[in-house]
């Protein structure tokens, strides 16, 4: 060949661009978090304030009281985000890129959470046992009938049950008319299972949130294979499910936990988030944002994770010498701390090194 053909090959030849990331999504995965941390901060009743918190917080509680909802935005960006996250991968890869994102900080979570009520501030609340951490450090803890060592824990089981049922159809090799079937069924299938009396079947199964996971999926979906009438309607349908559940599971008789809220404005509030996704995923915004939201969104797991008994101790030592308001900027000023934490010098430095540990473990080497 010519030098001149030559030249035309390296001319025309282009490295693949990575995909533009979706940045806002990453935020949203912080309000998701932040969301939260103001619900057990500022709306729950846990006896870390001097009053309830409707009287320390009269305005506020009742705007923060709708922010357990965060975990529904939590679950369909997670939805879309790991269901993107299996594209070209292998399913052992997938595997151990999920075990190095959710474990390290976790283990260390829930070490150093049942640290602080045994030992730092037992006036939280009896510490757990050795046993019940043990169990805790598996992420088994929910078909195990284990207490959590710390109740927020409740929704790692959840996703765990998700990533495996991904893992399942990425090796059975679903492709796009099998994954609409499953975003049928799935969902379909969980919904009767909320219907039964076991709650213990209902708590393994995940089955009160699989909806909000499948509106991630149905959202990735469009945005990579465009609009489809059939799609829109699983969408739709997912909504629906997933909007049952929570005014059926998640508002309160009286608001004795702390949840100041009405059925109508749980469904506006669900109804909004679904929403915002629609537009940060299937919009000319999808792509839009600033660096600092990748940050940003890196703490969401550390911060739920950690948030709420340490943020509680903060409440209850800091409130006696600065007050209301200095205290609660503080104990969120801590608790995001504490994240940045775990993110800097755990996550980053251990996560890779796991990811490739449980690599060679899957593949057989030592």
């Amino acid at each position: 060949m010519s030098e001149r053909g030559l030249s035309q090959r390296h001319t025309q030849y282009r490295e693949p661009a990575a995909s533009p990331r979706f940045l806002l999504l990453d935020f949203a995965r912080f309000v998701a978090a932040f969301s939260v941390v103001m619900y057990h901060y500022t709306s729950r009743d846990t006896g870390q304030w001097p009053e309830s918190t409707r009287q320390m917080f009269p305005d506020l509680s009742l705007i923060s009281s709708y922010g357990y909802l965060g975990v529904q935005l939590f679950f369909i960006v997670s939805g879309f985000v790991i269901f993107m996250s299996t594209e070209g991968k292998t399913v052992s890869s997938f595997i151990a890129s999920r075990v190095a994102r959710i474990f390290p900080a976790y283990w260390l979570a829930v070490l150093g959470t049942a640290c602080l009520r045994t030992w730092l501030a037992p006036e939280l609340g009896q510490g757990p046992s050795f046993s019940q951490v043990l169990i805790n450090l598996t992420m088994f803890q929910v078909p195990a009938g284990v207490p959590h060592v710390d109740a927020v824990y409740w929704t790692l089981w959840v996703e765990l049950v998700f990533y495996v049922l991904i893992a399942v159809l990425m090796a059975l090799g679903v492709k796009d008319r099998g994954y609409k079937v499953f975003l049928f069924l799935w969902p379909a299938l969980m919904l009767l299972v909320t219907q039964s009396e076991n709650q213990h079947l209902i708590d393994v199964t995940g089955a009160k949130y699989s909806a909000f996971f499948a509106v991630g999926m149905c959202l990735y979906l469009i945005h990579k294979r465009g609009s489809q009438v059939t799609l829109w309607l699983l969408l739709a349908g997912n909504v629906a499910v997933g909007i049952r559940n929570t005014l059926e599971f998640t508002v309160p008789s009286n608001p004795e936990d702390g949840r100041f809220v009405t059925d109508t404005g749980v469904a506006i509030v669900v109804s909004l988030i679904i929403l915002l996704m629609i537009v940060l995923t299937l919009t000319p915004l999808k792509h839009k944002g600033y660096a600092w939201m990748v940050r940003a969104g890196a703490l969401t797991y550390p911060l739920y994770l950690t948030h709420q008994y340490w943020g509680w101790w903060a409440i209850r030592s800091l409130d006696p010498v600065l007050g209301t308001w200095a205290t609660l900027v503080a104990a969120i000023a801590f608790s995001i701390a504490i994240a940045y934490a775990i993110e800097r010098w755990v996550e980053r430095p251990v996560r890779p090194r796991m990811r490739r540990f449980v690599t060679r473990v899957l593949a057989g080497k030592s």
